[in-house]
């Protein structure tokens, strides 16, 4: 079903993950994209924690290539503030 598939994606994201660490390092957009992508996932799979740890890890990144005011840093503060409102459906 569908948790198949997210751990699937999760697989995918992780190795691709690795492979912009080797090429690019930390610190490189495309790292914070991955990070954004497997938060993604996370967060389908009702795994606000480690979303939040991945949003938190991309933000940081973005924050520093791009600026608190650009867009892709926007983007990823709605996607954690989505996470926070799960969370709190839960608790």
């Amino acid at each position: 079903g569908k948790q198949g598939k997210y751990e699937m994606a999760l697989e995918m994201y992780t190795k691709r993950l690795d492979i912009k660490l080797k090429v690019f390092g930390e610190g490189h957009p495309d790292v914070a994209s991955a990070y954004n992508n497997m938060a993604f996932v996370y967060g389908k799979q009702g795994k606000q924690e480690e979303a939040l740890e991945m949003y938190t890890k991309s933000l940081a990144i973005r924050v520093k290539v791009y600026g608190e005011d650009h867009p892709e840093v926007a983007a990823t503060h709605v996607s954690m503030a989505v996470v926070y409102e799960a969370q709190g459906k839960h608790e």
